[in-house]
């Protein structure tokens, strides 16, 4: 049988020592829990300890509980510890619960929770946990991807493959299987450069290549490259490289 960690986060410390108490935690098949009151709190603990269950209140001083869920469930895709995440809040607002849902919280429960719901919804979350673990052991997982190897190996070919087709940054997260928000700070940190910055980078890399081993028109080569207005391609190739793309052809064309 297995055993898995919880975390409650919450900012009123007296709710969270009352959830330690009174839940039935052994019971529900979780052998450890804990508790912190900030985000900042709760990712240092994440980042030292394996959690299997978080507990997670919404609004808290200067913080969002949905950011830090999101944040959790990715940094829990690249580690061997599978999590199971559960809302509990005094917002009924729509906007909150879809957002949960969005980000794949199995539920969404309302202050004052009752034990017996709580303690429901926690069987749950092993029984999930339980299946996962199962599939897990039939199936060993690779060994986790670094963000460097993410961006690397799949991010970075998949820019080069689209170079010359429109593309959004919604379609690059699900062809690498990424949330788009994660993976945009993802990128930004292991390149010191936006996605935007990059593929207009890459962009003009190519249209200078284009432009001096092609006889195309500078149109036609905009367009080649996603750029379909003529005027905005010009402005761009000019911020870029300081002169225009006539000029470029011109100056170091054969």
């Amino acid at each position: 049988m297995y055993t898995y960690s919880a975390l409650i986060l919450d900012d009123e410390e007296f709710s969270v020592e009352v959830l330690i108490e009174d839940i039935a935690w052994q019971d529900c098949g979780i052998s450890q829990v804990n508790g912190v009151y900030s985000v900042r709190q709760a990712k240092e603990f994440l980042k030292k300890n394996p959690v299997n269950i978080l507990i997670c209140d919404i609004e808290m001083p200067g913080e969002n509980g949905l950011d830090l869920v999101e944040w959790a469930m990715e940094y829990a895709r690249f580690s061997k510890d599978p999590m199971v995440c559960i809302m509990l809040t005094c917002h009924p607002e729509y906007s909150f619960l879809r957002k949960a849902m969005q980000l794949g919280c199995q539920d969404y429960l309302l202050k004052p929770v009752d034990e017996e719901d709580l303690e429901t919804s926690l069987k749950k979350a092993v029984e999930t946990l339980n299946v996962r673990t199962r599939t897990a052991s039939k199936n060993p997982p690779k060994e986790p991807e670094s963000g460097r190897d993410i961006i690397r190996q799949k991010v970075l070919p998949y820019i080069q493959q689209n170079l010359t087709e429109p593309f959004t940054v919604s379609e690059l997260a699900d062809s690498v299987s990424l949330n788009p928000q994660y993976m945009m700070r993802l990128f930004k940190k292991e390149t010191d450069m936006s996605i935007l910055e990059y593929v207009t980078e890459q962009r003009i890399l190519k249209a200078k290549e284009l432009l001096l081993s092609t006889d195309n028109s500078i149109e036609n080569i905009g367009v080649q490259l996603g750029y379909y207005n003529y005027t905005y391609f010009m402005k761009v190739f000019k911020r870029s490289t300081g002169m225009s793309p006539g000029q470029y052809r011109k100056q170091y064309g054969k």
